[in-house]
């Protein structure tokens, strides 16, 4: 079997058996394999052939296009012995072709083989001759194909009656193109890059290599720390990318090439518009040909298959020909569309024609595009307003741009004044807004911000009484002034909740919502939406919040990019609502399938969602998986943290490092978190506080850092932070303290969702004294939280044992403990010894041999006082107290 390898394939191992499962069946003659180029048939034909090929001879055919009108063109490398005179004469192909395919099995006991690339490309001929020994039963076929209908007829029938199998490979998704980037680059990916990346092609793993290697080669795709980011301004498809394109356009007929380019410019295109221009015939031959495709739900719009192919023919169609195109185009479409994304095609082609812009399509466009993070869109477009009346709505537009590309000094210049001077409704509501998010990226100042928050309520005034003067106070006018009026109490309310003031701000947000509800007014109902959530989080009832941060998700996802710019900003609450109640299965579709509605704003929000997936892993217990989406986390949040969740997720990622033993990478990730002002809500700001006292404890043993520790969750408790209490007290009793255990039990019964059910069965134990409790956590966990705590449960059993002097119970312990190290490696990573870190397994280690504590310090490099820490701790974890009772067995070694 010449030319076959087994390569490593993502997310086919279902295909591969169904593949395999046909090849071998009694009832079948072979498999086809339908895809467009790129999804990975050949790839998939060489792993089974792989492995069928120690079962059976493997032999392949290579069809082509060039061969199609030769007789058995396709077969002739089977034939290399062959006359010309006998290759008219099917018999004597047939026989030529049998000695070929079993020259040792004259008694037909084996059948071989037969892979046919590109079967589409059959001559009759061959096709026939095939079919024959299908039928008979000579040999097996593995056929792939792109389209069904282009292979001759006598292998299509054999399909429809039921001779041969039909496998269709469908894209890759998110997750598995996120997979294969990890494979390809060998280190964590931000997975709102691998997301972008499979956006663009569609999940085509043919593209995404390519894709991976263009970002790479144009310093689009980099890697920070070891983790792979993906910038802003990818360029059009240029290199290897760009030929891979090409040639998949590269037969098109001179109608078909024109119908692409027309819809690549005008995307979206309605099919409607598509007829009336005349190009349905092109349009269905490029359907077929998986080059458009074409939007079913709500108005059917016409799109190219992937992105990339948008990009491309954009890039390439000339601008006097664009220009035309556009003239054509514009004889038919709608003046307007509905469509922001619609809008935008638009806006820019007419741009890149140098055609004239109405300045209010100008404006929106310019707003659309900053909602959609394309900074240097929003710019360009708003630049080109000319009109006065609306130049302040364009200078707050310019300065959002400036903001979102990081130019904060230009934005703040921008911004100025324009709360005060403006005389719209809209312009005084971004412009507070943005001087609040610029006041953010210093320290929290409450008075600061309520300070904006006044200053656009006196906005709203003088634009309301100038329209009472004027006589443009009618009601559509009325309302948006109420509108306006609850989005500057909504402003207050985010300032207070973000300060930690939860029971008055509830009830004002609760009256908000029924107002915003009565009224239609959407945008309120969201924002309010979303608070509550927030505040229902933050004081334990996070099974309520979800309720509420459900309802604003949808209401961002159902409403057409109207509401895009608050998507971070719902997701963000959404998700940590979903964390707190144990909604895993909600949590991952939102990252994975909800970041369709964010569409160019996937780079920014990659921080926030990888932080998710991380301390998702966290709570499973499984820090193998959660270290790299960790840093993943800090990487992107270091580029894009809207919601100040960095200094978090570095004290996390450095207390994690603390207690694994990796000293120097808490170190590094204490002095970054360091050198960060405080930011986020209260309760981010307290929680990131306690896991950085929670890696000092563990890097130094100094009681002092955990006494420190013990006073912020009382402090927290004052304070009403019910959700940051439970944290640090839970980071306490991970870290030996068992002083909180009254108090931890009475939190978890008023934390809603299965991490308070879990830790309630815990700490109830843990007080009780009751190993078999514990035992029965430890070996029969009911969700993910009481599988992160199995550790725990195990080691306090085995401490409770040792204490009772009950050899029995010990030995039964012990059992328990020797059973986890024997399970899976993501079992491993959870269960009982991981009790001990890293760099408490190597002192154990040499301990176990004898070592002194000042010789143990030598040989790792430790103060002595470190070692006895050490020891100290790996006493209480395996419950012992002398070192002759520690065994490389207890230690799970």
């Amino acid at each position: 079997m010449q030319g076959f390898t087994s390569q490593q394939l993502v997310g086919r191992d279902e295909e591969v058996g169904a593949v395999l499962d046909s090849l071998r069946s009694a009832e079948l003659r072979g498999a086809l394999i339908v895809a467009e180029a790129g999804l990975g048939k050949s790839a998939l034909a060489n792993v089974v052939a792989a492995r069928l090929g120690r079962e059976v001879p493997v032999h392949r055919v290579h069809a082509s296009s060039a061969l199609t009108g030769i007789p058995f063109g396709a077969l002739a490398p089977l034939l290399p012995v062959l006359s010309a005179h006998d290759t008219d004469s099917p018999l004597a192909v047939m026989r030529a072709l049998l000695e070929r395919l079993r020259p040792a099995d004259r008694e037909g006991r084996v059948q071989p083989l037969v892979v046919v690339d590109d079967a589409h490309a059959l001559d009759e001929a061959s096709a026939d001759l095939l079919s024959q020994l299908m039928v008979s039963g000579t040999v097996r076929m593995l056929l792939l194909t792109r389209s069904i209908t282009d292979i001759p007829a006598g292998i299509p029938a054999l399909v429809w009656s039921g001779v041969i199998s039909r496998h269709h490979l469908l894209p890759l998704t998110d997750v598995q193109v996120h997979e294969l980037c990890s494979q390809v680059l060998g280190g964590p990916v931000l997975s709102t890059t691998s997301a972008e990346l499979a956006r663009k092609s569609g999940g085509n793993p043919m593209f995404v290599l390519a894709l991976i290697a263009e970002t790479q080669r144009t310093g689009n795709l980099v890697s920070r720390h070891g983790v792979w980011l993906l910038g802003e301004n990818v360029r059009p498809p240029q290199g290897r990318l760009g030929d891979l394109l090409k040639a998949q356009l590269s037969g098109l007929s001179n109608e078909e090439r024109e119908a692409m380019e027309i819809i690549a410019l005008a995307e979206p295109v309605p099919v409607g518009v598509a007829f009336q221009l005349g190009l349905h015939r092109s349009v269905d031959s490029l359907t077929a040909s998986n080059l458009v495709s074409v939007e079913h739900e709500g108005p059917r719009l016409l799109r190219p298959r992937h992105p990339l192919y948008g990009e491309l023919v954009r890039h390439m169609v000339p601008a006097a020909r664009s220009a035309r195109l556009r003239q054509r185009v514009l004889e038919v479409l709608p003046e307007h569309t509905d469509s922001m994304d619609g809008l935008l095609r638009s806006v820019a082609w007419s741009l890149d024609c140098g055609a004239k812009v109405p300045d209010d399509q100008l404006l929106r466009a310019a707003f659309m595009a900053n909602n959609f993070f394309d900074s240097n869109f929003a710019l360009r477009a708003a630049r080109e307003i000319q009109d006065p009346q609306l130049l302040p709505a364009a200078s707050v537009q310019i300065a959002r741009a400036h903001y979102q590309s990081g130019n904060h000094g230009a934005a703040r210049e921008l911004v100025a004044g324009t709360v005060h001077a403006c005389s719209d409704l809209t312009t005084a509501k971004l412009g507070t807004l943005l001087e609040v998010q610029l006041r953010q990226h210093g320290e929290p100042n409450a008075e600061e911000l309520h300070g904006a928050r006044s200053a656009w309520e006196a906005a709203i005034d003088r634009i309301e009484a100038s329209a009472v003067a004027d006589g443009r106070a009618n009601a559509e006018m009325m309302s948006d002034v109420a509108s306006s009026r609850r989005g500057a109490a909504l402003l207050g309310a985010l300032i207070d909740v973000a300060g930690g003031s939860y029971r008055t701000t509830a009830a004002q947000l609760a009256d908000l919502l029924t107002e915003a509800r009565a009224a239609g007014d959407l945008e309120a109902v969201l924002v309010a939406s979303a608070l509550l959530g927030d505040i229902h989080t933050c004081t334990g009832r996070a099974e309520t919040a979800v309720n509420f941060t459900r309802e604003a998700l949808g209401i961002v996802l159902r409403n057409d990019h109207r509401f895009l710019a608050y998507y971070q900003f719902v997701l963000h609450r959404h998700l940590s609502a979903l964390l707190w109640a144990g909604y895993w299965e909600e949590a991952q579709n939102s990252v994975h399938q909800d970041l369709v509605a964010s569409s160019r704003s996937f780079i920014r929000i990659g921080g926030s969602v990888d932080l998710c997936l991380a301390v998702m892993e966290l709570r499973r217990g499984d820090l193998r998986a959660a270290l790299p989406k960790l840093a993943a986390a800090i990487e992107g949040l270091r580029a894009h943290d809207p919601e100040g969740s960095l200094p978090l997720a570095l004290a996390i990622a450095a207390q994690i490092s603390a207690r694994q033993g990796d000293t120097g990478r808490a170190d590094e990730l204490l002095a970054d978190a360091g050198e960060l002002t405080p930011r986020g809500t209260l309760t981010t700001r307290v929680i990131a506080a306690g896991n950085r006292l929670a890696a000092e404890y563990a890097r130094t043993n100094d009681p002092a850092f955990l006494e420190d520790l013990r006073q912020a969750a009382a402090q927290a408790e004052e304070q009403g932070l019910v959700a940051a209490e439970f944290e640090l007290r839970a980071l306490s009793m991970n870290l030996g303290d068992s002083t909180n255990m009254n108090r931890l039990l009475k939190l978890s019964e008023d934390v809603q969702g299965p991490r308070g059910r879990a830790m309630s069965v815990f700490s109830r134990a843990v007080l009780d004294q009751d190993v078999t409790a514990l035992l029965h956590i430890a070996s029969e966990p009911v969700d993910a939280d009481s599988e992160g705590l199995r550790p725990l449960a195990l080691q306090e059993a085995l401490r409770l044992a040792k204490t009772s002097g009950d050899r029995t119970q010990v030995q039964r312990v012990q059992r328990t403990i020797g059973k986890g190290t024997g399970t899976t490696a993501s079992r491993r990573s959870t269960s009982g010894p991981p009790v001990l870190t890293r760099r408490e397994k190597d002192v154990a280690a040499l301990v176990v041999k004898g070592y002194r504590n000042a010789e143990v310090a030598e040989r790792l490099y430790l103060s002595v006082r470190t070692v006895e820490g050490h020891i100290y701790r790996i006493f209480e974890k395996l419950g012992i107290s002398k070192r002759d009772e520690l065994t490389a067995e207890l230690m799970g070694e």
